[in-house]
């Protein structure tokens, strides 16, 4: 029972769990440290075989990311919340088994509040936590081994100190009496041997007279140095190396690009700062600024001091006030007063200017009548040249229930703010949802003001048909342009839909990307993909993508989807299903996948977007291992895709894809949630 049970979960943290895995194990040895649970045969109470696991440690570590918390089943509903989820039975179980329990939050990811738990997890919030991190790996997880040694020297020295102190006081006591002996013995013995010495000394001593000879004086006992009485002094026991107490400033990341800023804004950027050491770290004068501008204001939500293993973060807000570019450094002061360096850096352009009030032409003077009296002209000044800000939509989309449309909008410096033709003027010049009724299918207009500077954005919105309300006409143009499908049902030129992607690891890039239609013709649409994160715009490219029929589509962007338009396009129910479904090779180099899939049933699921009554499909797509042992673990052998379609977005809102290697480890797990859409 001195084994070291780590426990994770797959979706958030398999990657650390395995390089901690081998650390400690070098360290404490492989027969000490537990991952997984294996060996649990069929028919076997998993619960119980979880619990005996766990029970037969002495340290259970709970590693936390970023999605520790929030990772669903799939349907909405936290795994946490689930009383047969693994995780909260590994850590329920030393809980209550007080068995010493160690948070382990990875690159800076929360401790968890108690009203965010489970109950009988509550116990899990009070415990103390040490953070790891990438980038500082080997510290970091050093100070993780320090903690686990702490935990086991204490309990090895309570129970081995005992029987030692008595053992030594024990062998002190009969080893008394027969050491005084010795002692006398050996100095009278001593003092024997320097007698003889003297009484035979050299010839030439001998040969001269007694009456010349320099009297001798025997030593005296306390004079003699008896080599034998030092080895009787108890050997003093060796003072090992004490280590030295000390904080360790780390910071990350040591440079900040705040990309292209434009006058009139403010960007941010934030640092964070750990204590590795092992002593406190006054926070009080730690920041030090150095050829940092005026435009750079600093805030941070440090204590007085920083623990060691603790963190805090600092924000660097950047509001610059002249064209340029930033090219300057951060010094922060260690406890050792030697500076840790961040270099910033930022490129500064002022929005487009526009004169408000042309000069005036200038004025010439006539020519002077002789005689007359030349009066000088004063040339107007011309105005000055002002500067507008150009206000900015990030978003205008509609959802409608019935005959209510909430219009929600994003803008950015805008002055004034409109929705035409109802509810017209707007309160919130920033960011709100209004709840308008709609009497058909109606045009909104979107218009944000700033000075004389204006811009717009329109959706159209169209009522739900009810049996109380007969059907609302649809407005057909005279002449549609040829490639454009005028449908309420179908995606039409100007349907937007914005969506969040992530991935399986901490580590996976997270990107949002916008899909706007050009063009629908001949059941295919032409899709225009742009990158929108950080509030900046990048061009990702265009590709076509079949309408109603049920196929693997890939791109460079999406990697992987099902048929976008499937739901749009085509009527399906639970019922739906479909076999040897076409699939495209993997990077152009996994092949011969086969593919199939059905309808399960529509749920009620959330995602960024609102609420939906989805239809949910379940796709299986596999194939046969071609590679060697080495690419075993990268070499994908299936993929599992759950998609939800609702039928008003005409597409999907969500979809999760698990690819899984042919070691049988998952390679990723890619979710894409709706954040918004907007209709024409």
């Amino acid at each position: 029972m001195d084994g070291i049970f780590i426990s994770y979960r797959r979706d958030d943290s398999a990657g650390y769990a395995g390089r901690l895995y081998d650390r400690l194990a070098a360290h404490f040895g492989a027969e000490r440290v537990f991952m997984d649970v294996e060996g649990i045969d069929p028919g076997t109470d998993f619960v119980d075989a979880i619990e005996r696991a766990v029970t037969s440690c002495k340290v259970l570590i709970v590693l936390i990311g970023h999605e520790w918390l929030e990772i669903d089943d799939g349907s909405g509903h936290r795994r946490l919340d689930d009383p047969n989820d693994f995780i909260r039975i590994e850590t329920s179980t030393a809980l209550k088994r007080d068995i010493r329990v160690v948070p382990v939050l990875l690159d800076g990811a929360l401790m968890p509040r108690a009203d965010q738990l489970p109950d009988e997890l509550l116990g899990l919030s009070r415990r103390q936590a040490i953070e790891i991190r990438h980038k500082q790996w080997e510290s970091s997880t050093g100070n993780l081994i320090d903690a686990l040694e702490k935990i086991y020297l204490s309990e090895g020295v309570n129970a081995a100190q005992p029987s030692k102190t008595k053992q030594s006081s024990a062998s002190k006591i009969s080893s008394e009496p027969s050491n005084k002996k010795w002692i006398i013995f050996t100095v009278l013995g001593l003092v024997c041997v320097i007698m003889l010495g003297f009484w035979f000394a050299s010839p030439t001593q001998l040969k001269q007279p007694v009456s010349q000879q320099k009297p001798k004086l025997p030593p005296t006992i306390a004079a003699v140095k008896a080599p034998a009485t030092s080895t009787l002094t108890p050997p003093q026991p060796s003072v090992p190396d004490q280590p030295v107490v000390q904080g360790r400033l780390e910071v990350e990341p040591l440079h900040i690009d705040y990309g292209k800023v434009m006058l009139g804004s403010t960007a941010q950027a934030t640092l964070t700062l750990t204590n590795s050491g092992n002593a406190i770290i006054p926070i009080p004068g730690l920041l030090l600024a150095d050829e940092v501008t005026n435009s750079l204001s600093i805030d941070h939500d440090c204590a007085d001091n920083l623990s060691p293993n603790e963190s805090c973060v600092v924000e660097l807000r950047f509001a610059p006030s002249s064209e340029g570019q930033l090219d300057t450094e951060l010094k922060i002061t260690g406890p050792d007063d030697s500076p840790v360096t961040v270099s910033l850096s930022a490129i500064v352009r002022a929005l487009p200017a526009v004169i408000t009030a042309a000069p005036s032409s200038p004025v010439v003077a006539p020519e002077p009548v002789p005689g007359s009296v030349v009066k000088p002209i004063t040339k107007p000044i011309a105005p000055p040249i002002s500067k507008v800000v150009i206000p900015k939509i990030l978003h205008f989309t509609s959802k409608v229930s019935g005959k209510r449309a909430r219009l929600c909008y994003e803008v950015e410096r805008a002055q004034q703010l409109v929705i035409e033709p109802r509810p017209g003027q707007l309160n919130n010049l920033q960011k709100d949802c209004v709840i308008v009724v709609l009497e058909g299918t109606t045009a909104f207009k979107l218009v944000a003001q700033s000075g004389n500077q204006k811009i717009t954005d329109s959706l159209v919105a169209t009522p739900e048909k009810t049996a109380e309300s007969p059907p609302q006409p649809v407005v057909i143009p005279a002449k549609p342009a040829p490639d454009v499908i005028i449908d309420s049902k179908l995606p039409n030129v100007g349907d937007k839909w914005i969506y969040k992607i992530r991935g399986r690891w901490a580590s996976s890039p997270k990107h949002t990307i916008e899909v706007a239609v050009l063009s629908v013709k001949d059941n295919a649409v032409q899709e225009t993909l742009t990158q929108v994160d950080s509030n900046a715009r990048k061009q990702l490219g265009q590709r076509f993508v079949r309408g109603p029929v049920a196929y693997v589509t890939q791109s460079n962007q999406m990697g992987t989807e099902f048929s976008p338009y499937l739901y749009a396009f085509d009527e399906l129910d639970a019922n739906s299903e479909w076999r040897g479904i076409p699939t495209p090779d993997t990077n152009n180099f996994w092949t011969g996948w086969n593919t199939q899939g059905e309808a399960d049933d529509t749920e009620t699921i959330t995602v960024p977007a609102g609420t939906f009554n989805a239809l949910k499909i379940t796709l299986q797509s596999s194939r046969n291992s071609s590679g060697s042992q080495t690419e075993a673990s990268r070499e994908p052998v299936r993929v599992t895709y759950r998609i939800w379609y609702a039928k008003e977005v005409k597409r999907f809102v969500k979809m999760v894809r698990n690819t899984i290697s042919a070691s049988g480890q998952a390679i990723d797990t890619d979710t894409f949630e709706l954040v918004s859409y907007q209709q024409k």
